[in-house]
């Protein structure tokens, strides 16, 4: 692999319930190259969710390095950590939970073009048509409420969001376990496209390894916080070497890739 884009070393988040200390996240390293798909995976609880977190620092971790692109991401503040941000965006499992529900598709696109200064307000209705078609969906549909589209086109106006600053990294957050079966492999195809076409790097966490074989290169199984095994992502999920790889391979149904990344 090339310099990494994003290292993640020693990370470590602990929380505390019911007065007992629990390890969310516990010494988990890895790297993530320019253009390439790195899966975290594991069942519900191993910590999936709360690395991309950390990844994005919507929490702090208590122990652990970041990089991204070359420099101290966990060093960045202020201004400094805004413009990066720009850079390292975020899909999330529920794009009904995670905007607005009565904002129009207009405006969800509209605020990265006007929070990051992309774009004029005069230039962004432009902008706005692009992004809907980049994503496979009609312009007519930006006057419309996030609430009033369905799953899969709320998910695409996500990526389209997404994407908008021209990001180098986007972190997925089981961003296709709520959709029908059909609908995830056309998303599914939609980031692989985007990914070879603009070299887009992705963090795609997931409990269904069959989504993962569909769509990353490399991937880390977790299982309570801890790395259990790594790698090539159809060398583990062919021949998992850990207990927990195997019962996430025991528990997927059958998906066959239809596009190599």
């Amino acid at each position: 692999m090339s310099s990494p884009l994003l290292a993640v070393s020693g990370l470590a988040k602990g929380y505390h319930r019911g007065g007992k200390a629990i390890a969310a996240v516990d010494n988990v390293s890895f790297a993530i190259g320019p253009g390439e798909t790195l899966a975290l995976a594991g069942p519900s609880g191993s910590g999936k969710s709360t690395i991309a977190r950390l990844v994005l620092r919507l929490v702090e971790p208590d122990a652990g390095r970041i990089a991204f692109e070359g420099d101290d991401f966990l060093a960045l503040n202020g201004a400094a950590l805004r413009a990066r941000r720009a850079r390292l965006q975020m899909v999330f499992q529920d794009p009904l939970a995670a905007f607005n529900p009565r904002a129009t598709v207009a405006r969800v696109l509209n605020d990265p073009l006007r929070i990051h200064g992309i774009a004029s307000r005069a230039e962004r209705p432009r902008r706005i048509v692009a992004l809907l078609e980049r994503v496979g969906l009609s312009p007519n549909l930006a006057s419309r409420a996030i609430h009033e589209i369905s799953g899969g086109q709320r998910q695409r106006v996500a990526i389209a969001r997404a994407i908008a600053t021209k990001p180098s990294l986007i972190v997925l957050d089981e961003a296709v376990s709520a959709l029908d079966v059909s609908v995830r492999g056309d998303i599914l195809k939609l980031l692989l496209d985007l990914q070879t076409k603009e070299r887009i790097a992705y963090l795609f966490i997931s409990h269904d390894l069959g989504v993962v074989r569909a769509i990353a290169h490399r991937v880390v199984i977790l299982d309570a916080g801890r790395i259990t095994e790594s790698g090539d992502a159809r060398a583990v999920i062919n021949a998992p070497q850990s207990a927990i790889g195997r019962e996430l391979v025991a528990a997927t149904p059958k998906l066959h890739r239809t596009t190599a990344p």
